[in-house]
């Protein structure tokens, strides 16, 4: 599973990014993930699976949806800002599986 996390500047979301990764790894998934800013996501177009919006740019979530051409979704504040990296990969893979 390839997930791209979408993010203002990439601080916060490396944090989770790493979250993601260790649940991930407990699991024995096979996962890649990343965090960008939302300035740079033309150059992610046909790289990933499924793209997280931190909750800073849940308004721009139609417009990377529409760029991307993948499921993109806000992550919940509350999952974000604990960066429970648990609850955020089930809800990539749930947003994945439509």
């Amino acid at each position: 599973m390839k997930i791209l996390l979408c993010c203002n500047a990439g601080m916060s979301s490396s944090i989770l990014v790493k979250k993601i990764k260790d649940a991930a790894e407990k699991r024995g998934m096979d996962l890649t993930i990343t965090a960008v800013a939302s300035s740079a996501v033309k150059e992610e177009i046909g790289k990933w699976d499924v793209c997280l919006v931190g909750p800073q740019l849940s308004f721009a979530v139609n417009n990377l949806k529409a760029q991307l051409n993948i499921p993109v979704a806000s992550v919940e504040p509350r999952i974000y800002a604990l960066a429970d990296g648990d609850k955020a990969l089930d809800f990539a893979i749930g947003l994945l599986e439509g």
